[in-house]
């Protein structure tokens, strides 16, 4: 039996196009991937990005509960050093309510932007210098009810409050440091591969992680999903061109120049000097690119390698039709019987 896939949204905003745009495309998306039978649908956090219409995950999340039916809605991830816990337990208990049973909530302890915004998004010095273990356990705290003897927050419940209301916790790790709070938590692990791809480190906070797995209520066993940059076309060609915008925009955030999500006419007519054009080409390598056949075949020897229990995939591309149609290509090619 097939891995499942999942489906990562940062909600790109094609130029030409606006936010309210993007947020249609991003509804269109998650209808179309509960249809090809995708598992999850994430949406991630980043801020001061004006190309990405994923600031506040908890508002996408809910747009799309109201669309959908089956497929699983979660953070990859809520922030959490950017929040309040009892904030983020409240909204996606609420979440929950609007899509009991199939919420997840996935934490991650970078900012999702640059320091100056991660800055402005804190405010207080209080959010800034909290350790992430302790917003962890306060946010569990709160979503639960169970607090240590003595806790100064104690009876402080997140609400609304009822049964199975408090989502699945998963962490976020890009470097293998969210393997070790997972495995204490009894949480999931998602690694960030598509940011961080490199097969070794990703391999070894799964073993780390698996071998330290303390079992959960919602998890009795370890889970470790991979998250990889993908897109796929009915020809290689083909593929290969839809990947030059990720090259441009990886190289306008590089320069701090970052705009909505350029087109591929945009990608090729940009005056490249030999230093952007190894900064783009190397934001492409990073992209796991090609017809169905190739793309899977490299999914697999990826979710082998790190022995992982699901892959979640995001797919950047100008035409949202593309997009959708790298998804069902995906999806078509992964689910065959293989000879």
């Amino acid at each position: 039996m097939a891995l499942p896939l999942s489906v990562l949204d940062l909600l790109p905003i094609p130029s030409g196009s606006d936010a309210p745009g993007a947020l249609q495309d991003a509804l269109s998306l998650v209808r179309h991937a509960e249809h090809l039978g995708y598992s999850r649908y994430w949406v991630a956090e980043h801020h001061n990005m004006l190309g990405l219409a994923s600031s506040v995950p908890l508002a996408v999340l809910a747009a799309a509960s109201q669309v959908t039916s089956t497929i699983r809605l979660g953070s990859g991830g809520v922030m959490l050093p950017n929040h309040a816990p009892l904030s983020v337990a409240e909204g996606y208990k609420l979440l929950s309510a609007l899509a009991p049973g199939r919420v997840d909530l996935g934490l991650g302890r970078a900012p999702g932007t640059d320091g100056r915004t991660a800055h402005a998004l804190r405010g207080n010095a209080g959010l800034m210098e909290e350790p992430f273990e302790r917003q962890v356990a306060e946010l569990v705290a709160f979503g639960t009810g169970h607090y240590p003897a003595g806790h100064p927050f104690a009876g402080i419940i997140a609400a609304p409050d009822g049964p199975g209301l408090f989502p699945p916790l998963w962490m976020l790790s890009s470097s293998g440091y969210g393997s070790h709070v997972a495995a204490q938590l009894g949480a999931g692990l998602a690694f960030a591969w598509h940011i961080n791809p490199d097969t070794t480190q990703a391999r070894m906070a799964a073993e780390t992680y698996r071998r330290n797995f303390q079992p959960s209520a919602d998890f009795l066993q370890p889970k470790v999903m991979v998250a990889a940059n993908v897109l796929c076309a009915d020809t290689p060609e083909e593929a290969d061109e839809l990947t030059r915008p990720f090259g441009l925009m990886f190289l306008r955030l590089r320069l701090g120049t970052v705009g909505q999500y350029p087109s591929v006419q945009e990608a090729r007519d940009y005056p490249y000097t030999p230093q952007e054009q190894a900064v783009a080409d190397a934001a492409r390598a990073r992209v796991i690119a090609g017809t169905p056949e190739v793309v899977t075949e490299r999914l697999r020897t990826l979710a082998r390698d790190v022995n992982a229990d699901e892959l979640i995939l995001s797919t950047m591309t100008h035409d949202q039709q593309a997009r959708k149609r790298s998804y069902e290509l995906i999806k078509g090619a992964w689910d065959e019987p293989r000879q």
